[in-house]
């Protein structure tokens, strides 16, 4: 039996989530990223060097979003542009999208004492999470669905939970969900959607309704 190939293995290392995958839908992210990689442009500025690892990182946090949305992909050319630290200082290279599916991030707030911080890779599959909202494979901070019946559903569950959340925020309660999340329905998703796979027991624990939507949406009704 052949062992994990080079790609697979960088997978692995750029989120454990992959690893709890079966066999076939292992198989199908790793083709995911594959493909990610052929149609997007990474570029560095400032002198940041855009190494493989770089590229496999950023491709597994983005294609996690389209783990079960075989018709869904980003934009063919989109051009993500990486910097150490803070806004590339090239005035013409600034903006975090522009009509062309150009987005900026900042690999140290991805990596922190050199490991992969949570946090930062959170950030990373907000800003992909709002590129897909971009082109409208969310229609209302909401996923499209196959049926209005669904899409209906949707709306209800995800409408009461973010009500739920600004209640106990205009309240002074704490919240495990970052305040963002309560800014509009496309934050909520996005919020949630980087919960779900970074922080999934603290998200079924607070948020039940959405934890399980979103089970379905990634998993296919796990």
């Amino acid at each position: 039996m052949a062992g994990p190939t080079r790609l697979e293995i960088m997978i692995d290392a750029a989120s454990p989530v992959v690893a709890k995958l079966s066999p076939g839908r292992r198989a199908r992210f790793t083709h995911l990223v594959d493909q990610f990689l052929q149609d997007v442009e990474f570029r560095g500025a400032d002198g940041f060097d855009v190494t493989s690892r770089v590229r496999v990182t950023l491709a597994t946090y983005a294609c996690l979003l389209l783990l079960n949305r075989p018709r869904d992909r980003f934009d063919l050319g989109m051009r993500i542009v990486i910097t150490e630290s803070g806004p590339p200082s090239d005035a013409e290279m600034m903006g975090r999208y522009s009509r062309w599916g150009r987005m900026d991030l900042c690999w140290s707030s991805i990596m922190k004492d050199g490991v992969l911080s949570i946090p930062g890779c959170c950030k990373a599959m907000h800003e992909l999470a709002h590129r897909l909202d971009n082109r409208n494979i969310f229609r209302e901070g909401l996923p499209a669905s196959h049926s209005a019946e669904c899409h209906d559903t949707w709306r209800t569950d995800m409408d009461e939970e973010l009500d739920f959340l600004r209640t106990r925020l205009a309240n002074g309660f704490e919240t495990p969900l970052t305040p963002q999340a309560a800014t509009s329905q496309a934050d909520f998703f996005n919020c949630t959607t980087t919960a779900y796979f970074e922080q999934p027991d603290m998200l079924r624990d607070n948020f039940r309704r959405v934890h399980d939507r979103l089970a379905h949406f990634y998993e296919d009704g796990r």
